[in-house]
């Protein structure tokens, strides 16, 4: 039995598959398989697996109706043999020590449940500021606790980059299709019951961008259904017990928040404060959402809140 199963979901990635295999091919870390569902691509991306095969022993190959990533990775995750479990993108392409580095990883870490790498975009023509934006936010979040305050803001962890332990996937049932982002609803899930997370400092991964990618078309990428997802989140954790909410933050983000958060069921008093201060502070009971875009203005809230001696994740949490 391989130690690690590489899970590679395909639907219509013809242009770039090859380079995508070639990198899991040259890697350092040898003990893996590949699982590849072909996704119901229509662009031949099918027939270029199944010539991969007579070349890479280690990659099998499943072909089913296009039922969508969250269906695809669950299938491949149901055909796969490893107690460790890697993620990979179609389109992607990883460091040839990247499986090597993240196995020993867990190895020296065993309560770790999840770990990943710094990530670079490519090429770079094709990224936007906005994404360049993110990857400076993803790849500053190193450590467990980092990642688990910044979770409601975007995804901490490209889903990419993943090394996961197996038995944590099924305690929690694995992806599942809700309409919204699969990586984020498993992360918070993930962290819901328990698991440590982890970044490698090195850069191990390269995220293609181009204009076909799903992040930019898909309607479960979009800010609705990110919201939607956050809020179940919260219900689940923050306000598991409260029916009634303080929002803070600005502009257009605290009126869609609190629109949201009152769809939801919720009684929300909503405060426009740019900046903290102790006589707002002294105002502010628990639970308290803070709605900030910037990583600075988060940082500056996060201090003031620390120092009037509130615990974030338990009274207050951070949300975008």
């Amino acid at each position: 039995m391989p130690k690690l199963s590489v899970l590679l979901p395909v639907r219509d990635a013809a242009p770039w598959l090859g380079s995508s295999l070639a990198s899991l091919a040259r890697q350092t870390f040898t003990d893996f398989e590949i699982v590849a569902v072909d996704d119901g691509s229509r662009d031949g991306s099918g027939e270029i697996l199944e010539r991969w095969t007579l070349r890479e022993p280690r990659l099998r190959v499943l072909h089913t109706a296009p039922r969508g990533l969250p269906s695809a990775l669950q299938t491949a995750l149901g055909a796969a043999r490893g107690r460790l479990i890697a993620r990979q993108d179609a389109d992607d392409l990883s460091h040839r020590r990247r499986f090597e580095r993240q196995a020993a990883w867990l190895a020296r870490h065993p309560g770790a449940a999840v770990v990943g790498c710094r990530v670079r975009l490519f090429p770079a023509a094709s990224t936007g500021l906005g994404m360049r934006r993110w990857i400076r936010w993803h790849n500053a979040l190193l450590t467990h606790e980092a990642m688990a305050a910044e979770a409601l803001i975007d995804s901490p962890l490209a889903h990419g980059c993943a090394l996961m332990r197996r038995e944590w996937l099924e305690r929690v049932g694995g992806w599942r299709e809700r309409g919204w982002a699969e990586d984020l609803d498993l992360w918070l899930r993930l962290l819901g019951r328990g698991a440590t997370f982890a970044k490698c400092a090195e850069t191990l991964y390269g995220w293609r961008q181009h204009p076909g990618s799903a992040t930019r078309h898909d309607p479960r990428y979009t800010r609705d259904r990110f919201m939607a997802l956050k809020c179940e989140a919260l219900g689940r954790g923050l306000l598991r017990r409260a029916r009634e909410v303080r929002l803070v933050g600005t502009g257009e983000s605290l009126r869609r928040w609190r629109a949201a958060l009152e769809a939801a069921g919720y009684r929300v008093e909503a405060r426009a404060l740019p900046h903290p201060d102790r006589d707002a502070l002294r105002t502010l009971a628990p639970p308290l959402l803070l709605v900030f875009v910037a990583p600075q203005a988060r940082a500056r809230w996060r201090r003031a809140l620390a120092e009037f001696g509130m615990q974030e994740m338990q009274e207050f949490i951070f949300i975008a």
